[in-house]
């Protein structure tokens, strides 16, 4: 039955499915759509607008929710937001459940959840926001078994020696068994990089170079540039082991490398710094040669610092000679003068500082209302609860269950609350 209101009766229709088992369960977009139009049709609810999502469960960017969100914040006439039940609209975060309550609260919008015959808005009684809040909290607990249950299952498989995600370029990306089988095209250009590299005479750009020459290509066909070989030369996985959340673990899979190659690759790409003073110069790194373009390196002669090309072994002929750092020092005098900024120019870029901040600050505070809301209202839930079990209204297991869903439901908006009131929203008053 729909609940009085005043405004004409047009509404939203939200269809959503998480996976391809509930698809083949029979929860299809389809099916959503025909038990919600039924609805509507039985209760004159005409609607205006349908949103149809297929995406998965774990997508934190909610595009499609957030963009239906925005569209009933825009259009004041559409009332109702129809799904087919709770989950199909909420996905057990906090967040999802704050946007709801600002839609019934702050844009007199009505939820309705048709299979479970729940409505809700700012009429509605305690005791079907707590069927909702209820149903909310069991799809989030949905959502972190499940995701136990994975880390439960790549636990095993590195237990086992298995890799559970698809190895590196050097194996075929489908497993057989969980197990990764050689590439036979690419494993010669695996080892040839590491032997390349064991030289000590070839730098990753050089051998990116040399191994696409030879017709090395990634999964993609595409060149393996410098920064992916240097990855290739850091990976444990060629030697048969494997890194997995920080730890080496001994792997099933055929070597491609042996463990001495791959330890001496790892002391040319880090050698054992010397033992000596090291002098921290004040101007390296901030400069290169306007000639040859070569970084400028310093060293200390006679109680001075001389600063000069590096000019490496093979670079092309550079003649530019040895400059002491006094005059270095001049030269960054004058481009800090000619940098330096008016104090007009300090006082526009504060204030357009305090404008960012007033937008930061006015989101976090609307943000905190909206939780200290939230927090007001499962206080008043928890409250109403404990006089029906006092007044034997409800039984222990239903007050223990429903209490304990509420009290989960307020440690998480109490972290919220914390988090918001901890964050740093003054910034533009310490300049």
């Amino acid at each position: 039955m729909i609940m009085e209101n005043s405004k004409p009766k047009k509404g939203l229709n939200w269809l959503r499915v998480s996976s391809k088992r509930q698809k083949d369960e029979g929860v299809s977009l389809e099916a959503q759509k025909k038990l919600n139009l039924d609805y509507c049709s039985r209760n004159e609810i005409e609607i205006v607008k349908t949103f149809e999502v297929d995406e998965s469960a774990k997508n934190s960017n909610r595009k499609s929710f957030l963009e239906m969100v925005s569209y009933l914040q825009k259009n004041p006439d559409i009332t109702y937001l129809i799904c087919e039940k709770t989950d199909r609209l909420l996905r057990g975060n906090l967040k999802d459940r704050v946007i709801v309550e600002e839609l019934i609260n702050d844009y007199d919008k009505e939820i309705h959840c048709v299979k479970e015959g729940l409505i809700l808005g700012k009429n509605t009684k305690s005791a079907q926001k707590l069927h909702f809040d209820i149903q909310n909290a069991l799809a989030r607990h949905y959502l972190n078994n499940l995701s136990d249950e994975v880390k439960k299952g790549y636990d095993i498989l590195v237990a086992d020696g298995f890799y559970p995600h698809i190895p590196p370029i050097g194996y075929n990306s489908k497993l057989e068994n969980h197990l990764a089988l050689v590439d036979t095209e690419k494993a010669h250009s695996i080892k040839r990089a590491f032997e390349l590299c064991a030289t000590g005479e070839y730098t990753e750009r050089q051998i990116s170079k040399i191994l696409f020459d030879e017709g090395f290509r990634s999964r993609k066909g595409r060149k393996v540039g410098k920064s992916a070989i240097g990855k290739i030369l850091h990976t444990h996985f060629y030697y048969s082991s494997f890194e997995w959340q920080g730890e080496i673990h001994q792997g099933n899979h055929e070597p491609i490398i042996s463990k001495d190659l791959f330890d001496k690759v790892q002391e040319v790409l880090n050698p054992k710094k010397k033992h000596g003073i090291k002098y921290d110069h004040a101007f390296t790194g901030l400069m290169v040669c306007g000639e040859c373009g070569m970084g400028i390196t310093a060293e200390i002669q006679k109680r001075h610092t001389y600063y000069h090309c590096s000019k490496p072994k093979g670079a092309r002929h550079c003649s530019q000679k040895y400059v002491r750092e006094e005059v270095i020092k001049e030269q960054f005098k004058e481009l800090v003068k000619a940098t330096s900024l008016s104090l007009k120019q300090i006082k526009s870029i504060k204030e357009i500082m305090r404008g960012s901040n007033r937008e930061e600050v006015e989101y976090y505070e609307t943000t905190l209302e909206i939780l200290n809301r939230r927090h007001k209202t499962l206080s008043e839930q928890s409250s109403r609860l404990l006089d029906l079990y006092l007044a034997e209204n409800v039984r222990k297991e239903v007050y223990d269950t429903k209490s304990k869903v509420i009290e989960l439901e307020i440690d998480e908006v109490n972290s919220e609350i914390v988090k918001h009131k901890n964050a740093n929203r003054a910034y533009v008053q310490e300049i």
